[in-house]
């Protein structure tokens, strides 16, 4: 303890730089910002103000009033930004969560990742809940499991499958692979479209939605195609059933 106020209790080579600093116990670990802590585990670092490390091994609390329960190797760089475990996580977002997994990044605002492997949440409140490989980009967007799947469409959704595609505004794909709920950022090409399953479908129309099957197309407003393979829909307003 080396600043006015700071605290080393317990443990073994701990050291609190910075005034009203603490470390608890442990071994290796430093609390470097003002009032921070770090109360157990192994090489940790708590160097925000207010920043906490509760254990674990390697952690790093960056951001101001960031937090890290547990895990190894993970980074807390957003301010209030906080990681429950895991490890190799990043939550580089303001106000950012990561409850576990590995090598997940939350990098939006109030953005989350609740476990899974490599996964980004980069929207501003984006969240994904699990899998591997998976993108939440668009804003308030989600990623629920599957692989490689990415949702970059305001408020769209991927829920699992793999290598599914959510990017037009309020797109969602339920499952399957290689389906593309397709839109723009600013056009209302796909918008509220939806793929319940199959693969290789592509739904570009507003409000249109296919059920399954193999690249079939929904292409006009309010269309939809129950099944089968290679459908197109390109009359509004029209249902194609399974061919």
């Amino acid at each position: 303890a080396s600043e006015k106020y700071s605290s080393v209790t317990g443990g073994r080579d701990n050291s609190a730089t910075d005034w009203y600093s603490s470390v608890s116990g442990g071994k290796s670990n430093v609390a470097s910002g003002q009032f921070s802590s770090v109360t157990g585990g192994a090489s940790n670092l708590a160097s925000g103000t207010h920043s906490t490390v509760s254990g674990g091994t390697g952690n790093t609390g960056e951001g101001e009033g960031s937090a890290i329960m547990g895990g190894m190797d993970n980074v807390a760089e957003g301010g209030h930004s906080s990681i429950s475990g895991g490890e190799g996580n990043n939550s580089t977002g303001k106000l950012s969560s990561i409850s576990g997994g590995d090598y997940n990044i939350a990098s939006g605002e109030y953005s989350s990742s609740s476990g899974g492997s490599l996964n980004v949440a980069s929207g501003v409140s984006s969240s994904i809940s699990g899998g591997q490989g998976n993108e939440a980009s668009g804003n308030i967007s989600s990623a629920s499991g599957g692989g490689g799947n990415i949702a970059s469409g305001l408020m769209s959704s991927v829920s699992g499958g793999e290598s599914n595609q959510a990017t037009a505004r309020n797109s969602a794909v339920s499952g399957g692979g290689n389906n593309v709920a397709e839109g723009t950022a600013t056009e209302d090409i796909g918008v509220c479209s939806s793929i319940s399953g199959g693969q290789n479908n592509v739904a570009n129309g507003m409000y249109a939605s296919i059920s399954g099957g193999w690249k079939n197309k929904a292409k006009a407003m309010r269309t939809s195609i129950l099944g089968g393979k290679k459908n197109t829909a390109n009359k509004k307003n029209t249902s194609v059933p399974p061919t």
